[in-house]
């Protein structure tokens, strides 16, 4: 092999090797938007709770040692931030809403 060829050769390996390091540096990730912790929004009478609200664990079991009334039928109390709110457990529409007592 002549010396003409041998630097030929180590030429292109160089730029191989160097395309192939800029092809494999990591990207820096984007940064993620994070969710509130509840995905909460003002809550409306008529609006719909968020979905864990609806599920028979989240109802508050003494609704009457808080002060509130009966919840109708087919629905239960559940406390939202500082608010008691009346939901329906078939399609979690917010009945009635009350401040919560300190």
């Amino acid at each position: 092999m002549n010396c003409k060829s041998f630097v030929a050769c180590l030429a292109i390996l160089g730029c191989v090797s160097v395309n192939s390091l800029s092809v494999q540096a990591q990207e820096k990730p984007e940064p993620k938007v994070e969710e509130s912790r509840d995905n909460m929004r003002d809550l409306e009478l008529g609006s719909r709770a968020p979905a864990k609200f609806q599920r028979p664990e989240a109802g508050l079991k003494d609704w009457s040692k808080r002060g509130l009334k009966a919840p109708s039928k087919e629905a239960q109390w559940v406390k939202i931030n500082n608010k008691y709110v009346m939901v329906q457990t078939t399609n979690g529409q917010i009945t009635e809403i009350v401040p919560a007592r300190k």
